[in-house]
């Protein structure tokens, strides 16, 4: 029976089991917690025709992507009335947020840069082998749009996207949001009862599921207390208590700490994560811890 607990099982032997989950560049412990948050979002809810002027016009419906996906693998589908999105939340090891808030106040510890890089190909695959395990044992086709190079973009600058800035053809957190799992905060990280810091990830399978949306917040920051931490945290000012997140500033900060990270970490890759980490909303939704 395909459900809830399939998808926590399956998820969480994965993250204590495959080696993708291991910081071996460091000791060996867990990019992400075996305590997986799950939820599901009919894929024709009208809150994806929504992400279209909340994103862009370029952000994808579950239908466009899946029926994109099937054409271009020449995948044979019947109709696209009973897709659904399936989105969780995978939290981040205890010391790698420790470490990445007592480390600097201007740069990103080597914990969190080898979670940056190696925990999201983690991420990756965890999405592969869940499409593999579901048309192996149920025959349910499925896309994961950010594996798909004819799917997914990413727009440096597009003007339909909100603040013209750094914006996709698919957010997680916006599925993630969908599907009833939390909220955003004025950083625009998503708040959930795994805490802000973590990671997500989303895909879209030809089978109803029963849909989280009556679990959806009511707003979209909903679980932001405003308590201003992550304004402070942030060394380049990108988050304001008046505006909220300032995209291409966060985004430039977060490319300037490439040389530092090449040159004390010796890996290729980008990171901060300041306003993820000491802040009300690190560990769980604020109102409930």
């Amino acid at each position: 029976m395909l459900n809830k607990d399939w998808f926590i099982e399956k998820i969480n032997t994965f993250l204590r089991k495959d080696e993708a989950n291991r910081m071996t560049g460091v000791d060996g412990s867990f990019f992400w917690e075996p305590d997986v948050l799950i939820g599901f979002c009919d894929g024709n809810d009208p809150i994806f025709e929504e992400y279209k002027k909340l994103v862009g016009p370029f952000h994808l419906t579950p239908k466009e992507a899946f029926t994109k996906y099937c054409k271009i693998n020449n995948i044979e589908y019947n109709n696209t009335d009973n897709l659904t999105v399936v989105a969780f939340v995978l939290p981040m090891n205890p010391l790698t947020k420790k470490e990445n808030f007592a480390y600097s106040p201007d740069w990103p510890s080597e914990r969190w840069a080898h979670t940056r890089l190696y925990g999201e190909k983690a991420n990756q695959k965890l999405w592969k082998y869940l499409l593999s395990e579901l048309k192996e044992e149920f025959g349910f086709d499925g896309v994961a749009p950010m594996l798909e190079q004819k799917l997914f973009k990413v727009y440096k600058k597009h003007k339909d996207a909100w603040q013209g800035a750094h914006a996709s053809t698919w957010s997680h957190r916006h599925m993630c949001f969908a599907s009833g799992l939390g909220s955003f905060g004025l950083s625009d990280g998503f708040i959930n009862a795994r805490g802000k810091a973590m990671r997500c990830g989303s895909f879209v399978i030809n089978h109803k599921l029963p849909s989280d949306a009556n679990k959806r917040a009511a707003s979209r920051r909903e679980h932001c207390t405003k308590c201003g931490d992550c304004v402070k945290r942030c060394p380049v000012g990108a988050i304001t208590m008046e505006d909220g997140h300032d995209k291409e500033k966060c985004r430039t900060k977060c490319k300037s700490t490439a040389p530092y990270i090449e040159e004390h970490y010796k890996i290729p890759i980008y990171g901060c994560g300041l306003c993820q980490v000491g802040v009300s909303c690190t560990d769980g939704i604020p109102k409930l811890i």
